[in-house]
């Protein structure tokens, strides 16, 4: 029986039916014969500096000479090729790096044995460096005025590695690109941190140049980062009333609180549900009509729980005792202007 039809009937026998044979990472236009790829066939490469092996499968007679072909590419049409050499053993060690982009694929024949490998791919080539700290499409902030940049890269043999890199930090606005704020060559360790403060709200991009030998390749951050203050909240936020309906177990008031993103003009007041002013917090007799920046309610001459200036136990600002009932309160802010409804169950007799 002729070899590829006896190997396709075995196989066969050999699959139950309904399930599928194994795949190979081999193109499937080529049948591979007599040559089995053994490494790298993975989707994807571990290194940059892969070694190459593959195995006979009929060995001829002891002394005869075996000669192998490898041909290693970027492209399934083994044009552009990376690799053309004739060897005789079987395996090869690349120790010119592979640089990130094209896949890889790769080809063996042993034309005294009439045996091939077929064509092996593709396989994904890593890049130089993966940044893992201030890279994220949306933007990421740190209150950390130096951050640490961190960075992973791929197994590289010696020589030619290791890897070195440049580290540079600059503003993100395009009259900045040329002038970094921060720029370290000829790193071998995988993370970096900024000597000096960065100035705060401001966006930062980040990037490395990682070196070869005489090869280079540029990793950029994903987007940008920004250094912000700690305390101060990212957005403008009135929060639900605590306790909810009160007065509950032994809190006779509840507490108010909210975030400032900005300085700014802020009302705090409570209403009634036909829109009456009952008690005025801000501007008040404890707070200016102009507030900075910061978180209010949960913090203060209160204690970290509750600030007592922002809490309310049912009076009005004239010193009435109001009825039980629904209540709304309104935070006016930067512009922003947002409601809360409160249940107030009366005073206590």
């Amino acid at each position: 029986m002729h070899r590829s039809l006896r190997a396709a009937a075995l196989l066969a026998l050999a699959v139950p039916a309904g399930l599928a044979a194994p795949r190979a990472v081999v193109s499937p236009t080529t049948t591979p014969a007599g040559i089995t790829p053994l490494a790298p066939v993975d989707p994807a490469l571990g290194t940059v500096t892969p070694d190459f092996s593959w195995s006979l499968d009929t060995p001829p007679p002891p002394g005869t000479p075996v000669s192998y072909r490898l041909r290693i590419a970027r492209d399934s049409a083994l044009v552009h090729i990376v690799v053309d050499t004739v060897t005789d053993t079987a395996g090869y060690a690349l120790r010119r790096p592979l640089k990130p982009g094209r896949p890889l694929f790769w080809h063996v024949d042993a034309p005294t044995a009439s045996a091939t490998t077929g064509l092996v791919g593709p396989i994904a080539v890593p890049p130089w460096a993966t940044l893992t700290s201030l890279s994220t499409f949306s933007g990421v902030n740190t209150a950390d005025a130096q951050p640490t940049l961190t960075w992973l890269s791929p197994a590289i043999n010696t020589p030619p590695g290791p890897f070195r890199y440049d580290v540079f930090v600059r503003r993100a606005a395009p009259q900045f690109a040329d002038v970094p704020d921060v720029s370290i060559a000829g790193l071998r360790s995988t993370s970096y941190q900024i000597p000096s403060p960065l100035e705060r709200n401001l966006p930062y991009v980040w990037s490395l140049v990682v070196h070869v030998d005489p090869d280079t390749s540029l990793v950029r951050s994903a987007g940008t980062f920004m250094v912000v203050d700690g305390s101060v909240p990212p957005a403008t936020q009135l929060y639900q009333n605590f306790p909810n309906p009160f007065p509950a177990a032994d809190r006779d008031s509840t507490c108010l609180s909210f975030d400032l993103a900005m300085t700014a003009a802020v009302e705090l007041e409570i209403l009634d549900l036909r829109g009456n002013a009952v008690r005025h917090f801000v501007p008040g007799p404890e707070f200016p009509g102009i507030l900075p920046a910061g978180r209010y309610g949960r913090s203060g001459p209160g204690g970290p729980t509750c600030d007592s200036r922002l809490m309310w136990d049912g009076h009005a600002d004239d010193g009435r005792q109001m009825p039980a009932g629904v209540y709304l309160y309104k935070l006016k802010a930067g512009g922003i202007t947002q409601f809360r409804r409160m249940v107030f169950r009366g005073r206590r007799r």
